[in-house]
């Protein structure tokens, strides 16, 4: 399932007035916060600064629970408080973590951890300086917690349908899903295949916490307990959260370092973003994520780099992100009690050719992002892809004709839905579609309504976003599958294809390089089929201050603190 939040950039309007008076803004924002010393609270510890992170969540932390965290903001804050049975790399590929092996078995049915030795929890004893060590019943305890229907976890989908009842394993004591046979290891055994596994043990909801945590404390979700290389210091609510570095964390760099390098992490809850921006440019921000529509234009050129005026001030970072923006159509037999117009394969395939993606880009986001022009799943994790629509208006007009509907003549206006965040980019696909000859009304709704709608099948075509759950190909195809068909599933164009089923359906019995080509020609098969228009595949945008040294960033744009140094840098 899609995530609640999104991580994408949305650019609406240009912001000319303001991209002119923002310099002017942050010039006086910066000497307001000089003169004054408008820093925030005291640093009451005297840290150095050096050793102290500073970056702003405009968003609302309600909670750092594994089991109940869902937004960007809170997932970033508990990535460093927690650790899961491994970690995915750069690449999104499993390595190490708490667990520094393990071994499954060959239908990908059974999972043996081995566990480190000496790793401990957070004390919050003023007294003891060292929690009490990792057990493997602590994992097993983590898991079956946010499995456990009574839990009430939105991250329960992880072993939904995948592990034993109770009452099965009553019967068949082997299957029970999570066992610890000793301190040291961890079984899990699901009752069916799940090449995903090991990357959703790698997600921040499987994050481990000590046996009985939960319970013991029932404001857990605000005072937790990890394994991670940070722990709360300090939480004032909408305020400020405070981190602090864990004195005996586990881990160490490649020359022998204890990690973390910094002392503390100080997170702002700042609302307005532009207050935000102001801050992390002048300095009192050491990390700043996404650009608002406001000043997007001041920031960044058409090919979405820094302005020459910032060039040399701070640092930007782009990375392929793991969400792909789509309009969909719907597929089934009937549309507001009328023959569906949308099965019309050639009329799909002639608006297709006549979306001008490369603009989109250009234009609407500054070059944020890689046009669509291939399948439904993005390039970065499939390692291959398909060639798919490019933009063509004198195929578009052709295929328009074969749809029998030569220069839009005998086709109503279309009815394209989407919501006001992407208003810009309905009005530029209009003009695109114009071309050709047909015409569209824009209907903006809330994206609760649209979401409503479009789940019903009562919208022809609508503007959608898809944002992986877990970094694979499957959590992209299987919005075509046909036993997925919604509201029950994410199939929202009710899209069916025997053959793409049977592709999907043995991505689950196999692991590896064989795999991988299943899923390449399973996504390769929605090409021809056009049962979406992609627009592009998004891009993920960092800006941090000079001396910032290892702030990395991958395609699910997790925020590592871990390996991060601060030099200072003369102004």
């Amino acid at each position: 399932m899609s995530k609640v939040f999104n991580l994408h950039i949305g650019f609406v309007g240009k912001g000319k007035i303001i991209g002119l008076l923002l310099p002017l803004f942050i010039t006086i924002a910066a000497l307001i916060y000089t003169e004054f010393g408008i820093t925030g609270c005291k640093n009451v510890d005297k840290i150095s600064d050096a050793l102290i992170f500073r970056y702003n969540e405009d968003a609302t932390v309600g909670t750092i629970d594994p089991a109940f965290i869902k937004s960007q903001s809170e997932i970033w804050i508990a990535q460093q408080v927690f650790n899961s049975l491994i970690e995915l790399d750069s690449a999104l590929k499993p390595m190490p973590s708490l667990a520094y092996r393990w071994v499954v078995n060959e239908n990908a049915t059974v999972y043996k951890f081995f566990l480190r030795s000496g790793v401990r929890f957070h004390s919050h004893d003023k007294n003891q300086s060292m929690g009490r060590l990792l057990t493997a019943n602590d994992v097993a305890y983590s898991l079956r917690r946010i499995s456990d229907v009574k839990t009430a976890s939105p991250s329960a989908w992880i072993f939904s349908g995948k592990i034993a009842s109770d009452s099965f394993v009553k019967v068949n004591p082997g299957m029970q899903p999570f066992q610890a046979p000793n301190d040291s290891t961890f079984i899990l055994t699901l009752t069916k295949p799940d090449p995903t596994m090991l990357a959703l043990l790698g997600t921040v909801y499987c994050s481990v916490i000590p046996e009985g945590s939960a319970e013991k404390t029932p404001d857990f979700g605000r005072k937790p307990t990890g394994t991670g290389p940070f722990f709360v210091k300090l939480w004032e609510e909408d305020v400020k959260l405070v981190l602090r570095r864990t004195p005996d964390y586990f881990e160490s760099d490649s020359k022998g370092n204890r990690l973390p390098y910094l002392e503390a992490v100080n997170v702002d809850f700042i609302k307005n973003k532009q207050t935000a921006f102001m801050k992390f440019v002048s300095g009192d921000f050491d990390f700043f994520n996404g650009v608002e529509s406001s000043f997007k234009d001041e920031l960044l050129n058409n090919d979405g780099y820094l302005q020459p005026k910032y060039k040399g001030r701070f640092n930007l970072l782009r990375k392929p992100f793991l969400n792909t923006e789509y309009l969909g159509f719907w597929l089934g037999d009937s549309l507001e009690g009328k023959v569906n117009i949308y099965k019309n394969l050639h009329l799909r395939k002639a608006l297709s050719y006549a979306t001008d993606r490369r603009g989109i880009i250009r234009y609407l986001r500054n070059g944020l992002g890689d046009a669509g022009e291939n399948g439904f799943t993005p390039p970065v994790l499939l390692g291959q892809a398909e060639s798919g629509y490019q933009f063509n208006l004198a195929l578009a007009a052709e295929e328009l004709k074969k749809a029998g509907f030569a220069d839009g003549k005998g086709l109503n206006p279309l009815k394209l839905s989407t919501t006001a965040d992407y208003l810009d980019m309905a009005v530029f696909i209009k003009k695109c579609w114009a071309a050709i000859g047909v015409k569209v009304n824009i209907e903006v709704q809330t994206g609760g309504m649209l979401r409503q709608l479009r789940n019903k099948g009562k919208l022809g075509i609508f503007r959608g976003s898809w944002i992986a759950d877990v970094p694979d190909a499957e959590n992209y195809l299987a919005c075509f599958y046909s036993d997925n068909f919604s509201p029950g599933g994410p199939n929202y164009t009710h899209y069916s294809n025997t053959a793409f089923d049977k592709l999907y359906q043995q991505s689950f019995s196999t692991t590896g390089e064989v795999r991988q080509q299943l899923m390449v020609r399973a996504d390769s098969l929605l090409i021809p089929d056009c049962p979406v228009i992609v627009l592009y595949y998004d891009q993920s945008i960092r800006l941090y201050q000079n001396g910032i040294t290892g702030l990395g960033n991958d395609p699910s744009n997790r925020l590592h603190l871990k390996r991060v140094q601060k030099q200072k840098v003369k102004k």
